[in-house]
């Protein structure tokens, strides 16, 4: 019961803020600070689930959301280096390090007045710290910006979130959160994922098919695909380590089908062959292909 009125502590101090962000510093142990990180990020989860993950359904139904190359084929390595540390430890020097009252501000702004604005440099920053993140997908069109605070709700609460740890803490412990949530999504996530999805098997008449699925390319190992095909017939496809969407723009055209399905190894092999149709079938009757 201890640890339940601690987290609804925690969460009505952060309910506080969001609704009028303070420059107060807490005055807390290590340990605590670090329960608190913990509490925050079980509430930031909890959002997730009610909110982040419906609406970013919700934006999917009218428009497709796809990633920029900049996050495929990645190795674990590059994973670690480029989303786990080196983001955040800028976005965090960007976005939120200046979220606090410094003796350099006093020669051109007094206590008073910061208080009276930081509520909406919170605000700002958190806004536009959302709305960079658009940068991290591909699609122009109107309708994409119209749905873009449901593409990017969790940018825009991570963003307060991040801006009341940086004041109630510090810096050090912003830069922590944003690199342990971004590790969990990032990696832990989706490999867990991974372990209780069983490669698609499928023996037929005429074909046999495998396909594993894979999170990050290891640089020990080549990336290959080999397709045969006439007149619209395929009769045998290898690859190694590549992209399910690439896949499906060599075989049917760029931007014709869509699909969230990141690295895969296939192996197909027909002796009368299948026509480009019937293999679409096939893979949509496993993976959502649009």
């Amino acid at each position: 019961m201890t640890y339940f009125l601690k987290l609804k502590t925690d969460f009505l101090d952060l309910i506080s803020f969001i609704r009028k962000p303070n420059d107060i510093q807490l005055k807390i142990a290590p340990r605590q600070k670090l329960f608190l990180i913990f509490n925050l990020l079980i509430i930031e989860i909890i959002f997730s689930l009610i909110f982040v993950f419906p609406a970013n359904y919700i934006a999917e139904k009218f428009i497709t959301v796809k990633v920029t190359e900049t996050f495929k084929n990645l190795t674990l390595f590059n994973a670690i280096f480029l989303v786990v540390l080196l983001a955040p430890l800028l976005e965090e020097w960007i976005f939120r390090y200046s979220l606090r009252y410094h003796k350099l501000f006093s020669s051109f702004i007094n206590r008073e007045k910061w208080d009276k604005i930081f509520p909406f440099l919170v605000y700002a920053f958190s806004i536009v710290f959302g709305f960079v993140h658009l940068d991290n997908y591909v699609n122009d069109s109107p309708l994409f910006y119209a749905l873009s605070p449901l593409i990017i709700i969790s940018q825009l609460s991570g963003g307060i979130m991040l801006s009341y740890i940086r004041v109630r803490l510090n810096i050090f412990y912003s830069f922590l959160y944003h690199a342990v949530w971004n590790g969990l999504f990032a990696i832990v996530v989706p490999c867990v994922s991974l372990l209780f999805t069983p490669p698609f098997i499928e023996h037929a008449v005429n074909y046999d098919l495998k396909i594993e699925q894979k999170v990050f390319i290891n640089n020990n190992k080549p990336i290959t695909v080999d397709i045969k095909i006439k007149k619209n017939i395929i009769y045998s496809m290898d690859a190694k380590q590549y992209q399910f969407q690439d896949l499906l723009d060599y075989l049917y055209g760029k931007g014709k089908f869509s699909t969230d399905e990141g690295l895969i190894n296939i192996h197909f092999k027909s002796k009368e062959g299948i026509s480009k149709e019937d293999f679409l079938k096939i893979l949509q009757k496993e993976y959502d292909i649009k």
